[in-house]
């Protein structure tokens, strides 16, 4: 992977960098990009939350910069970081509110699928050799079709890939290619993605366990994040019973995840 190390350009060469691409050097983008890594870096630092990963909101930072790239008025009295970092902030704040508000502040629909779904395709996919098509998750949920669809798009608004040429000419390079050379490898990646997948099939059977009452303070309190005097208002008790139980319910899974050999973060 390139070094994304490189020397931090003046104002005055950035802003003729940015010339130069406007122009169709597609090359001078992967130089704006590494000119600005540092500043992605800070801006993807400042956006780091529980359940996002920090690799995907330096992606976005990149992304920032590239908008910028295009959208940037060479003659403008505002250097090209300060509003490339404009961009950068959108990009990351964008990530977040796709990915984490699909847990902590989408809809109820969002939260069950996000927990429930991928033991379910998994099962679906070995029994059937295709994966389950909107109808086939709604009857298994018990959801209204539309309610799925825009659920599942919550879901996946998301889904930029590194290996995408970070210019319109094909041989200008990705945004692999301009990301820090500290970034983890493809089996780090993979074993991240493994886990994710052990602790969601781990929340299933945990689930399995649990009361109607219980099932819904795991994932609304304690997954998604949902506050207790909502989550106790559903059922009658108080935010401090909610906390009672929530405190019990974590307790709980820790155990489930280490008898499944499971670090727990928690």
């Amino acid at each position: 992977m390139v070094l994304a190390t490189a020397h931090i350009l003046s104002r005055e060469m950035q802003i003729e960098t940015v010339e130069d691409y406007q122009n169709g050097n597609q090359h001078a983008l992967g130089t704006l990009i590494k000119s600005n890594i540092r500043l992605c870096q800070n801006v993807a630092k400042q956006h780091n939350r529980d359940g996002i990963s920090h690799e995907d909101l330096l992606q976005s930072a990149v992304e920032g910069v590239i908008i910028a790239a295009n959208k940037y008025k060479v003659g403008s009295k505002m250097a090209f970081s300060t509003y490339a970092r404009k961009w950068m902030v959108a990009k990351c704040q964008e990530y977040v509110r796709n990915n984490l508000g699909t847990i902590r502040v989408g809809s109820r629909v969002a939260k069950t699928l996000y927990a429930s779904l991928p033991k379910y395709r998994r099962g679906f996919v070995a029994q059937h050799g295709q994966e389950p098509n909107t109808r086939d998750i709604a009857n298994r949920f018990g959801y209204a079709i539309p309610e799925v669809e825009k659920a599942l798009q919550l879901m996946g608004r998301y889904a930029t890939s590194i290996d995408t040429p970070i210019g319109e000419d094909s041989n200008s390079g990705t945004l692999e290619s301009v990301l820090p050379n500290n970034m983890p490898s493809p089996e780090a990646m993979l074993r991240r993605k493994q886990m994710v997948g052990s602790i969601r099939d781990a929340i299933d059977t945990f689930n399995d366990r649990l009361s109607p009452r219980d099932q819904d303070i795991f994932q609304s309190y304690i997954v998604a994040g949902e506050s207790g005097p909502l989550v106790g208002k559903r059922h009658g008790i108080s935010r401090q019973r909610v906390s009672q139980i929530g405190g019990k319910l974590k307790k709980q899974f820790k155990a489930h995840l280490v008898g499944n050999n499971i670090k727990p973060t928690m």
